[in-house]
């Protein structure tokens, strides 16, 4: 009834008029009313903090469970000696589970995994989700599968260890091929003119690796947890307790590479808090 008695004023006045009752109109639906709420705003929060919690859950209950069981096991070994097989092949048995639980957390946590994940939730809270495919799509097929690729041929052939490329002397060759295909992507999202934060991600990921390639002459950062804590800090200004979560997460997927031996905590350490020092100078 109110719409039409103020379409019925509208047959009665002027263009003037016509055009700006019109233009009150879709305005409430193109600017939202102070104090309404942003449905894709909580469609994205809730998306991204149950998908964070879910992984923080479960890190958080393998690793409880797997400590409860070494505690007990630890207990029993103590008060029975004599069972020295069966308690070696139980403390064996433990830690490979625990081995398989730190597996997983540093899959999740993998630069080519967590970070592409995150940027997917919050390009498509910023710009809705075909702006948001566009650019990640972007970002894997410039830099993401080549360097997979790379790696892949590396270690085929043998000039590689493993996938994590942990032997220290190749790292530097990693870093450089990264930095390229960096380079190259960044000239991809500006050329096809695309929202500058996956400009802005990308340049973070070439400081982390430029200084993950200084400090390599004395150690060995994790980039697992660099970038982890990169991505977790870097959701800050959406909000403050999804980051945190993911911080924690970041945690976890640096105790993991200390349980897989492919860091000390030392590195995990030093790459945490380069992780965390970019974000804040990416933010600034």
């Amino acid at each position: 009834m109110q719409w039409r008695s103020a379409e019925a004023d509208c047959d009665h006045a002027g263009p003037a008029a016509v055009r700006r009752w019109e233009g009150a109109y879709l305005n409430q639906y193109v600017n939202p009313i102070p104090g309404q709420r942003d449905h894709r705003r909580t469609i994205f929060i809730e998306a991204l903090r149950v998908t964070v919690r879910w992984l923080v859950v479960s890190a958080v209950r393998s690793v409880d469970t797997g400590v409860r069981n070494a505690r007990r096991w630890y207990a029993e070994n103590q008060a029975t000696d004599s069972r020295g097989a069966h308690d070696f092949m139980r403390g064996f048995a433990l830690g490979l589970r625990k081995a398989k639980v730190a597996k997983w957390i540093s899959i999740a946590g993998h630069p080519f995994v967590f970070s592409p994940i995150v940027a997917l939730l919050v390009g498509a809270y910023l710009f809705g989700p075909v702006e948001s495919v566009i650019g990640l799509m972007t970002v894997i097929l410039c830099c993401l599968l080549p360097a997979s690729l790379y790696i892949l041929r590396k270690v085929k052939i043998g000039e590689w260890s493993d996938l994590d490329v942990s032997a220290r002397k190749d790292r530097p060759h990693l870093f450089l091929v990264g930095f390229a295909f960096l380079l190259f992507t960044e000239l991809v999202l500006w050329v096809t003119r695309q929202p500058n934060v996956y400009a802005l991600g990308c340049l973070a990921a070439l400081i982390l690796i430029g200084g993950g390639l200084f400090l390599n002459r004395w150690l060995k950062p994790s980039m697992h947890a660099g970038f982890a804590m990169l991505t977790a800090c870097s959701l800050w200004p959406l909000s403050a307790g999804l980051s945190l979560i993911a911080i924690l997460f970041a945690v976890a997927v640096g105790w993991s590479r200390v349980q897989l031996r492919r860091h000390s905590w030392l590195e995990v350490g030093v790459g945490l808090l380069l992780g965390t020092l970019v974000c804040r100078l990416i933010l600034a």
